[in-house]
């Protein structure tokens, strides 16, 4: 987490847009910017069993971070050609490369608000697959994956997940309430076979590729950036002030 906010702060110094893909080792619970952590997430539990627990930049529900893929991107609107559409409008175009992906795995992927008139929208709850929201992907009526914006006047981050594995054992385990464990799919349920992260990297790099029409330039964090990364983890994102309560230094919500 404190990478992705490094790569904002990158952005607003360069205007070169990133495309990050990375996997969680080990396992974590992200949850939203806004969410309530004391009221939503077994605290005791994620404590015995050394399960992270950190704050999202974004908003939404929490995920757990196990056999899943996840990305990040953060840009401008003019990048992708957003300029003067609204949130949502941008999410349905921008969500367009995550639905080519699943199309690549042979799915028909849909957004929610496609799939039937009859389903509710944003209601708020303790998981992120729990519910759908009008341009969450859904696979034969079967959200899968989530995805979420953060906005600073033009700039555009966004990142989400893409599940290999159900893992609905540490989800019932980690998590205060019912989830509605029906509402979600992974992809090895929709494909009916194990996948690994290394070809769902491969195929979620080849549409975004081509939908945006870019080549990509693999580059790792240099001396300098690690450092500035570090002070993000130090400062914030290794903070209990942070995670579990929500409040920065000076003990203000976020």
């Amino acid at each position: 987490m404190a990478i992705d906010e490094y790569l904002t702060k990158y952005y607003e110094k360069t205007k070169v847009p990133v495309f990050r893909v990375y996997g969680w080792t080990p396992a974590a619970i992200s949850i939203g910017k806004y969410q309530d952590a004391l009221n939503d997430i077994n605290i005791e539990k994620c404590t015995e069993d050394d399960m992270t627990i950190v704050r999202r930049m974004t908003g939404g529900g929490a995920i757990l971070h196990d056999e899943e893929l996840t990305y990040s991107l953060v840009c401008s609107e003019d990048d992708i050609g957003c300029k003067n559409l609204s949130v949502k409008e941008c999410f349905e175009k921008l969500n367009l490369f995550i639905i080519n992906m699943y199309k690549e795995f042979g799915l028909k992927a849909v957004y929610a608000k496609d799939y039937s008139k009859k389903m509710k929208f944003g209601e708020p709850v303790p998981f992120c697959f729990s519910c759908n929201e009008e341009y969450d992907i859904l696979i034969r009526g079967r959200k899968i994956g989530g995805n979420a914006q953060s906005r600073k006047k033009d700039i555009i981050f966004q990142h989400g997940s893409i599940p290999l594995e159900n893992g609905r054992e540490k989800v019932a385990k980690y998590f205060t309430k019912k989830i509605n464990f029906e509402n979600y799919t992974t992809l090895r349920e929709a494909l009916k076979r194990k996948v690994d992260a290394d070809e769902a990297a491969d195929k979620l790099e080849s549409a975004f590729k081509k939908l945006m029409k870019v080549k990509l330039k693999e580059e790792k964090l240099n001396d300098r950036e690690k450092e500035a990364v570090d002070r993000f983890v130090i400062e914030k994102y290794s903070s209990d002030e942070w995670n579990i309560k929500g409040e920065n230094n000076n003990g203000h919500r976020a």
